[in-house]
């Protein structure tokens, strides 16, 4: 709900946006691009320094904002239709007494065009501003209506069509340009009247603004300079200026300490006046021929510069150097690379270039989880990386890869969202992750898969994974108001798949343009007939996927817990006795005796056989206890099976763990191969899939935390809001940890153990505020603790 306060706020706001006069909202025919910039300016005097001066800020489509020639922010956090949001800065930090200058560039994607996925848009651009600087008697009035110029810069080219730039079409082309003359901004002066929205539906940004920090950038090697590599270092890390001869060319490659997503910025000087040309390409790592760029790639070492090569989007920046001037060059948005290669060639004279700064740009993780553990040389390493992968992919809502897509679907967010909440005690990018799918239902009910998204998508299992969503936020923070919020959203989800059970009492016909994605497996590519990639072979002809009727009998379980946790049980038995049904359904038509097939059994051939299947076979009920252990044991082990990718581990391991203790430990060692082997390959972030290799870093790699945090150390929430703890310590596991877990809001668990030399365990769990806790060693029974914040245990072995 909004507060009088942010309601006046939203108020001036609406009634200062402003945008440049004559404007065409799309491309001209001779010019390929996505967007135009425009500069928005405003100059004035301060008799004196101000303690505060707070601006009220928003733009369609981005903006960044620059004081006195330093940027200190870029937002809005991204919005949709119905919630577009605004920052709120504080910028006295950055003015002086006397001349200042603010200068807010904003990214204008055309509406008309399916480019830029992850920057939706409204049918209008604009930019506005609202505030006021206090400076002794007198005061600056910084509304976007008032004294602000505008000018379109047309050097700047955001081109379409590239082959390795599909969905964010940030990638730059500048050429120098005349340029357009600075004009006074036009006010749209649109009034909210009689229920009519405004093109935007303001609101307070929810989460924080980015976080910064340096990143180490190193020139590997020099492939055509007449310049040292120590000399190019010396200019990258000391800040040296680099004299470049005129007419010279360069190609370097540089590297950075790791996967990273930052701003990058050049500057250049001349003794007299110059051009210098850049090609800029980012890559996430040196790798081999490609078996079908960008989507399928072959990799190995990331680092191996002599059996590898760069491939990647780039920028081709020409720039004018004017005598005596300093030249800077930062793309609008952050770039994401391990590697860069560089290639320049200088003008009639020689040209300095006076520094090369990169900013890693993140949300604020807030870790407060640490891990530690002696006996494995591997495992702070994984929880290293982890971290890392989920931190590359947070700015302002969780995306997926960076480096190709930065959009938000809410399958992947769904793990992710744990991982953070296990990590840190913040749950205000989930909030306004939750609330966001909420706002995307369709007509049919479900949630949109990617959102916000200038092109609308929908994977027919991710609405079920929103529900997830709203389910764990529940358990682990229990904000009951919050949680009901979505009730009728969840049962509107859930009758959607309900209108879809078909006379097997299966789920099957969902809408031909409903991507069935499962998971990316190697034997699940696209055919001629069937486009879609990640979808079972085995139900592509009769639209019926096993998966999808497991699923949706797995959701209907935990929805039927939540809306009994939130008091509004009518709908519990319901959701339940669908959930039966259908897994008496499944059985019947989905098994064939000793597994569970893709679908129906009758027309099961070598193909129609994955662990995904056994996994929610488990996960939903289907499989009978008696039977899990076998199942998922087999199923792992043989090589015919369609195998679960990263995105799917996390599904694998809940499935191990509810078939035993036995069936979860000895899978350990192997679930975490892949990891060692990214290791080994140089990977400072985990990659997306070992399948198509796409891009080397995606969040919903970052499984460790969660098995480390839940099953190792132990530590598992069962009650609404953290209130109530399962300490269950895999022991067996490791001979020594030493953690910290974060629960719920503002609670952390520290979980501690070593093993004396007779191979007996002291164990030790820790909580800063008190709750209630159960705690079970291995072969043991459960024994309840009651409400306490220390519980010490010895384990003396089976």
């Amino acid at each position: 709900m909004v507060s009088p306060d942010e309601q006046e706020v939203i108020c001036q706001l609406n009634s200062n946006w402003i945008w440049v006069p004559n404007w065409i909202d799309n491309s001209p025919p001779s010019i390929n691009t996505a967007g135009r910039i425009v500069n928005f300016t405003r100059s004035f005097d301060l008799h004196s320094v101000p303690s505060s001066a707070i601006l009220h800020i928003s733009a369609d489509t981005r903006y960044k904002i620059y004081v006195n020639g330093k940027r200190i922010a870029a937002g809005p956090s991204r919005s949709n239709l119905m919630i577009w949001y605004y920052d709120t800065l504080d910028i006295a930090p950055y003015l002086g007494k006397g001349n200042n200058e603010i200068k807010i560039v904003v990214l204008r994607y055309f509406a008309g065009n399916r480019s830029a996925m992850p920057f939706e848009r409204t049918s209008f651009p604009g930019l506005t501003v609202v505030g006021a600087i206090d400076s002794g008697a007198a005061s600056v009035d910084l509304c976007s209506s008032k004294n602000w110029t505008a000018r379109v810069d047309e050097s700047v080219l955001f081109p379409t069509g590239l082959v390795d730039d599909v969905f964010l079409h940030i990638s730059e082309r500048i050429t120098p340009a005349s340029g357009s003359s600075p004009v006074e901004p036009k006010g749209y002066n649109m009034k909210t009247l009689n229920g009519d929205l405004l093109p935007w539906r303001l609101r307070p940004r929810p989460i924080p603004m980015p976080v910064e920090s340096a990143v180490a950038v190193d020139v590997i090697r020099t492939c055509s300079s007449s310049i040292s590599v120590a000399d190019w270092n010396k200019c990258f890390s000391e800040t040296q200026p680099l004299a470049l001869a005129s007419q010279s060319s360069h190609i370097i490659e540089l590297k950075a300490d790791v996967h990273s997503t930052a701003f990058t910025q050049w500057k250049f000087k001349a003794s007299k006046q110059s051009q210098v040309r850049l090609k800029i390409t980012y890559s996430e790592g040196y790798e081999l021929e490609p078996r079908s760029y960008p989507f399928f790639r072959t990799k190995a070492d990331r680092l191996d510069s002599t059996a590898g090569h760069i491939l990647g989007p780039y920028d081709a920046v020409t720039l004018d150097i004017p005598e005596g001037e300093i030249i800077t060059y930062e793309p609008f948005w952050f770039r994401t690379f391990r590697i860069i290669r560089l290639e320049v060639d200088v003008g009639t004279e020689t040209v300095e270039l006076i520094s090369f700064s990169t900013t890693q740009v993140n949300y604020p993780l807030g870790v407060k989880a640490t891990w530690t553990e002696p006996g494995d040389t591997h495992s702070e390493k994984i929880w290293d990386v982890s971290i890392r992968t989920m931190r590359n992919c947070m700015f302002d809502g969780y995306s997926d890869c960076p480096f190709y897509e930065q959009l938000q679907y809410s399958g992947d967010t769904r793990t992710v969202g744990l991982f953070h909440y296990l990590i840190s005690s913040d749950d205000r990018l989930m909030r306004q992750s939750i609330s966001t799918f909420a706002s995307s239902i369709t007509v049919e009910g479900l949630t949109q898969s990617r959102f916000p998204s200038h092109v609308p998508q929908i994977i027919a299992g991710f609405s079920l994974y929103w529900i997830l969503q709203v389910c764990d936020h529940h358990l682990f923070f229990g904000d009951q108001v919050y949680s009901r919020s979505f009730l009728p959203r969840i049962d509107g989800v859930l009758d959607f798949f309900e209108s879809h059970i078909d006379e097997l009492g299966l789920v099957s016909g969902l809408p031909y343009d409903a991507w069935q994605y499962v998971d990316w497996v190697t034997t699940w590519g696209a055919t001629e007939e069937h486009p879609d990639k990640g979808v079972p072979t085995s139900g592509r002809k009769s639209n019926r996927h096993t998966y999808f009727s497991m699923l949706y009998a797995y959701v209907l379980k935990q929805a039927a817990l939540l809306v009994r946790q939130v008091n509004r049980p009518a709908h519990a038995a319901e959701y339940e006795a669908r959930a039966e049904t259908l897994l008496i359904a499944i059985r019947k038509h989905c098994y064939d005796g000793q597994f569970f097939t893709d679908s129906i059994a009758d027309i099961a051939d070598d193909l129609a056989y994955s662990q995904h299947c056994q996994v929610f076979a488990v996960l939903s009920g289907a499989a009978e206890k008696a039977g899990q252990a076998r199942l998922l044991t087999e199923a792992f082990a043989k090589p015919h099976f369609s195998k679960c990718s990263y995105m799917m581990k996390f599904y694998a391991f809940r499935a191990f763990a509810i078939a035993g203790d036995d069936v979860y430990e000895s899978a350990w060692e192997q679930m975490w191969d892949p990891y060692r082997k990214m290791l080994a390959n140089n990977l400072t972030t985990w990659e997306e899939d070992d399948v198509r290799q796409r891009s080397d870093c995606h969040a919903w790699g970052s499984v460790p935390i969660y098995e480390y945090c839940t099953e190792l150390a132990g530590v598992r929430p069962v009650a609404p809001g953290s209130t109530k703890v399962l300490f269950k310590p895999r022991l067996k596991l490791s001979e020594a940890v030493d953690a910290k877990v974060c629960l719920g809001r503002d609670n952390v668990v520290s979980v501690f153990w070593t093993t004396n030399g007779s191979g007996t365990k002291r164990v030790e769990l820790r909580l800063e505020r008190a709750v209630e806790v159960v705690s079970r060693l291995p072969g043991g029974d459960e024994v309840e603790h009651g409400i306490v914040d220390r519980v010490s245990l010895v384990y003396a072995g089976s």
